[in-house]
C-alpha cells in the first residue's frame, strides 16, 4: 500500500499548481487593468474634443467662441432649467427628461417657439406656458418632455460617469437667419430633478455652437449658395455613476456562488455529491447572473467591466471543479489523505486571494 505521506515531490507540485493559479490572476489583473485603462483614456479625450466643439467652460458658464452675440440681429437668447429626469434605460440608449425651454427675441419674423426641434431625441410633449411680448422684444417659454438618444458606454459600467446632452436647433432657419446665444446664467437643474436615488447631477455646461445638417432635403427655393449650418443650443449634465453599491448588487449572485465553490473545498473529496454539486450549482448561478447582467447592458464589441467580472468568476468555480478532481483521485485512488487535503487547503487560500484581489482591484481602476 501507499504510505500516506507528503513527499518532498508532491509539495513542489502543489507549490506549482499554487504559482499557475496566482499567475493567472495577475494575468487576469495586468489584462483588465490596462484595457480599463485604454478605456478611461479614451472616454477622456472623445469628451474634450466634444467639450472644446462646444465651446463650454467647467463652470457652468458658456464661452460664445466665434458664435453671434446678443446684438446680432437675428440672435436668439435660449435657456433650459430642468425639472424631472426620468426613464434612463442604458440597453435601450435612451432617457426621458421633462424641463423648461425660453427664447427671447427682437426679429419679428422669428417664431423660434413654434419651429424648435430636439435633433437628438424625439419631443414628446410640448406646452407653451408663457408668452410676452413688449415692443420688438419677445419671450416665450415652453415646457418640454422629451426621450432623448443617448448611447451609454457599458465598459467601465457602473464606474464611469455619463454626459446626459440636449440639442435645440430651429427646424426651418439656418444661421443666415437666426443664431442662438445662450442663456446660461439662468438655466440649470432642479434640485429634485432626479427620482432616482441613483442619479446625481455633478455639474452642468450650457454652449452654442453650428450644426452641419448636410442637405435642405430639396426644399424650393434652395441653393448651393445656401449656408447648411443652423445654430444649436447645447445642454450637457454630468451624471455621478451609480458606484460600487450597485456593482455589488449586479454581481451579488456571481459572489455567492463563487464563495460557495470555494467552500466545498472543505468537504472531503470523497462525498461526491456536495463537492462537486456546490461547484456545478455555482455554475448555472453564475451564467443566470451573466444573463441578468447582460440583459441591463448594450452591446459592446471590446471586453467590458462586467465581461471581466463575469468571466474570472466563472473560470473560478471551474478551476475549483479541476482541484476537487485531482483531490479526489488524490485521496481515493492514490490513498494520499493528508496530500489531498493540503492541497486543498493551499488550493482555497490561492483562489481567494487571486479572485478577491482581481475584484477589488478592477472596479478600483474602472473609477474615474
Amino acid at each position: 500500500m501507499t504510505q500516506d505521506v507528503i513527499t518532498s515531490s508532491a509539495y513542489r507540485r502543489v507549490v506549482l499548481w499554487a504559482v499557475a493559479l496566482a499567475l493567472f490572476y495577475l494575468f487576469a489583473g495586468c489584462f483588465g487593468t490596462r484595457q480599463l485603462r485604454g478605456y478611461k483614456a479614451q472616454t477622456e479625450q472623445i469628451r474634450q474634443a466634444w467639450l472644446e466643439d462646444t465651446a463650454t467652460k467647467d463652470n457652468g458658464k458658456t464661452g460664445a467662441g466665434n458664435m453671434p452675440n446678443e446684438a446680432t440681429p437675428n440672435a436668439v437668447r435660449v435657456g433650459m432649467y430642468i425639472n424631472q429626469i426620468t426613464d434612463i434605460a442604458v440597453r435601450e440608449s435612451s432617457w426621458t427628461a421633462d424641463f423648461d425651454l425660453w427664447f427671447q427675441w427682437k426679429d419679428k419674423g422669428l417664431t423660434p417657439g413654434e419651429t424648435f426641434q430636439i435633433s437628438n431625441g424625439e419631443i414628446e410633449a410640448r406646452d407653451k406656458r408663457e408668452t410676452i411680448a413688449n415692443g420688438a422684444d419677445h419671450y416665450e417659454r415652453y415646457r418640454v418632455r422629451a426621450q432623448l438618444t443617448k448611447h451609454f458606454d457599458p465598459t467601465r459600467f457602473p464606474f464611469a460617469d455619463e454626459p446626459l446632452v440636449i440639442h435645440v436647433e430651429d427646424s426651418v432657419h439656418g444661421v443666415n437667419a437666426l443664431n442662438f446665444v445662450a442663456d446660461a446664467k439662468n438655466s440649470g437643474v432642479s434640485p429634485t430633478a432626479s427620482v432616482n436615488d441613483m442619479i446625481k447631477i455633478n455639474r452642468f455646461v450650457t454652449g452654442v455652437r453650428l450644426h452641419d445638417v448636410g442637405s435642405e432635403r430639396g426644399r424650393p427655393g434652395s441653393s448651393p449658395e445656401r449656408s447648411n449650418m443652423r445654430s444649436q443650443f447645447v445642454f450637457a449634465m454630468l451624471v455621478n455613476p451609480p458606484g460600487t453599491l450597485f456593482h455589488l448588487k449586479l454581481f451579488h449572485v456571481l459572489y455567492s456562488s463563487v464563495a460557495i465553490a470555494l467552500l466545498a473545498l472543505f468537504i472531503k473529496p470523497i462525498h461526491v455529491d456536495p463537492r462537486f454539486g456546490l461547484g456545478v450549482g455555482a455554475v448555472f448561478a453564475a451564467i443566470g447572473n451573466m444573463i441578468a447582467v447582460a440583459t441591463l447592458l448594450p452591446r459592446a464589441q471590446q471586453a467590458t467591466l462586467a465581461d471581466m467580472i463575469n468571466v474570472i468568476g466563472l473560470v473560478t468555480i471551474f478551476l475549483t471543479l479541476v482541484q476537487s478532481t485531482i483531490s479526489l483521485y488524490l485521496f481515493d485512488s492514490l490513498g494520499l489523505e493528508k496530500l489531498s487535503r493540503f492541497f486543498d487547503k493551499v488550493s482555497f487560500a490561492v483562489l481567494l486571494a487571486g479572485y478577491a484581489a482581481v475584484n477589488i482591484v478592477l472596479p478600483l481602476v474602472a473609477r474615474n
